[in-house]
């Protein structure tokens, strides 16, 4: 379930989490009779979708529902025509279409790209077979223009597989692992991507590795340990990328212990192991962290055994709590949430299943929560003041998205400037409503520092005006 979606002072940031528990409601996104789970979800700012498995004909169709910003839903669930495994499809955006991939029980990963519009595009890929039923045995990520697709196959070994935008399969499957692999996580930092998993190893999972690897599909030096001391740390693992380094959430518990402890390491994209920071402690029976980043902090969600719920905390890029830790989606009867968080035009999106004790009878929940900008600060999804929000990923290789916040109907340009003050890309100028918005700034330009303006002025009174400017950094 951990897939289910994939980064201030202490009194004032606690008042923060207090009012934006209560300000952030949940919505439906896929409830009632049938049994619905979620394998993750995508969301930029002006539309996203969520990855749905099951509908009134069975609990294993791979289905998908577009949001068409903050708790509003487009049209109904869009069917893909197959059934696959929990937790069902996992998307990804490739700044075109929307791409979902998928394990059929005969252990054949599938693919289906699908347009912002929701028609699909193309039929179904297949991308491999003899892929695994146990652990969390695929996923996909969109780096540098092409996908690469993660599987653990029946040997036991992590393997990835190039595509590009197209469908083609580019070149043969790698091998990542050279240990056998379970509940890996993956991340971008621009450069290289960052796998890590657990080893499996019989009746004591211990070790936790990680490997790099370029968007060509080239190993970057070989596997690695970020973990490997005495306790267990089987279960998933939650990776993200702040700007600078990476962030991996896993479990640990001791052999003499019952429950788990969740942890945060961090880890340079060089792969040098950091500090590391405890996220829940064994006393309150926590799982399946999700680890989530703005760029300047993070959100890490888990689900908690001592209260039944979905629980969050806000943390520094430092791994320093910001504020208690709140109730992200309370248990709803007898069902309890199981779910992730992501982050996104400008937005935290909690993406949840709650089920029974058997893991059944599922429906799927969202929930939008603020990022933390400043001590005491709150900013609503109907935004109040003018704001530019700093581009992410920052820095970012080839794109980067760039969102904005406008408290009425307003003409806006957004444009990309060099160090020399000389323009050179006009992103976006157009007439937008209230709200967030984010646009993707794909740079054709040199490595550099680049400076992004905004400038808004509103529709009803041509004398509001805003004009706000930030820096960007492009490393090719």
């Amino acid at each position: 379930m951990k897939r289910i979606l994939t980064s201030c002072l202490l009194v004032a940031a606690t008042l923060f989490v207090s009012v934006l528990t209560l300000r952030a409601q949940e919505f439906p996104i896929a409830v009632g009779s049938d049994t619905t789970f979620s394998g993750g979800a995508v969301y930029g700012g002006l539309n996203g979708i969520v990855a749905v498995q099951g509908d009134s004909t069975s609990p294993y169709t791979i289905n998908a529902q577009l949001l068409g910003g903050p708790a509003q839903l487009i049209g109904s669930r869009i069917s893909f025509g197959a059934t696959g495994i929990p937790p069902g499809g996992v998307p990804v955006f490739d700044g075109t279409n929307y791409f979902l991939v998928w394990l059929e029980f005969s252990g054949t990963v599938k693919g289906q790209f699908l347009s912002t519009s929701g028609s699909l595009v193309g039929t179904a890929i297949t991308i491999a077979t003899g892929v695994s039923f146990e652990h969390f045995p695929y996923g996909v990520i969109f780096a540098d223009s092409t996908y690469l697709v993660l599987f653990v196959k029946n040997d036991g070994y992590l393997y990835g597989q190039r595509m590009n935008k197209a469908g083609s399969l580019l070149g043969n499957q790698i091998q990542i692992s050279s240990n056998l692999a379970r509940d890996f996580s993956y991340a971008f930092d621009g450069t290289n991507i960052l796998i890590a998993w657990v080893e499996m190893i019989q009746d004591t999972d211990k070790d936790v590795y990680g490997q790099f690897v370029s968007p060509s599909g080239a190993l970057v030096g070989t596997n690695f340990v970020i973990d490997n001391g005495p306790n267990y740390s089987d279960n998933p693992t939650s990776l993200a990328f702040d700007g600078t380094r990476y962030l991996l959430g896993f479990h640990e518990m001791p052999p003499s212990a019952t429950k788990w402890t969740l942890v945060g390491r961090f880890i340079t994209t060089t792969g040098t192991i950091q500090e590391s920071f405890t996220i829940c402690d064994s006393t309150q029976a926590p799982d399946f962290a999700s680890v989530a980043t703005d760029g300047n902090n993070y959100l890490i969600t888990w689900v908690q055994g001592s209260n039944r719920s979905l629980m969050g905390r806000f943390f520094d890029k430092s791994g320093s709590p910001l504020g208690a830790s709140f109730i992200a989606m309370g248990p709803d009867g007898g069902k309890i949430p199981f779910g992730g968080v992501g982050f996104g035009g400008g937005l935290y999106l909690v993406v949840a299943a709650k089920v029974d004790s058997n893991m059944s009878d599922g429906d799927v929940y969202g929930r939008f929560y603020q990022p933390l900008t400043s001590v005491g600060e709150h900013r609503s999804p109907a935004p109040e003041q003018w704001s530019l929000m700093q581009n992410y990923p920052n820095p970012f290789n080839p794109s980067t998205e760039i969102s904005f916040r406008v408290p009425v109907a307003s003409r806006v340009t957004l444009s990309v400037y060099n160090i020399l003050g000389q323009k050179m890309a006009e992103v976006f100028n157009g007439e937008v409503a209230a709200g967030i918005h984010t646009k993707v700034w794909h740079a054709g330009v040199a490595s550099g520092v680049y400076f992004c303006r905004l400038e808004a002025v509103s529709l009803s009174n041509p004398r509001q005006r805003f004009v706000e400017t930030h820096k960007m950094v492009l490393v090719r």
